[in-house]
């Protein structure tokens, strides 16, 4: 019995390193922003493109902003899935509000 926990808590160990280095990139208005954040849901990054930014009015570009984050955080989200599937053998699928 202790030795499954055991595994079980370095799985979950690994689980938790591997979301934290886990990247994916959302993007919005065609590239001009783009947002990079982790399997843990933390943002990492936010880029604009400097040739276009200076002609965005600043109500739009923070809804690229909102925008580029929900797509990032989504694909994120899909992906943590998958690593919990394949760390665990479990599908969280069908689970509300895990991933």
């Amino acid at each position: 019995m202790l030795g499954n926990v055991t595994k079980i808590f370095g799985q979950l160990q690994g689980l938790q390193q591997t979301l934290k280095e886990l990247t994916v990139e959302g993007s919005a208005g065609d590239g001009l922003v783009k947002v990079l954040i982790n399997g843990q849901q933390n943002v990492l990054a936010v880029r604009f493109d400097p040739e276009r930014i200076r002609s965005v009015e600043p109500a739009e570009l923070g809804s690229l902003v909102v925008e580029a984050y929900n797509q990032a955080q989504m694909e994120s989200k899909i992906k943590a899935r998958e690593e919990v599937t394949k760390t665990t053998g479990l599908n969280l699928s069908n689970l509300p509000g895990i991933f």
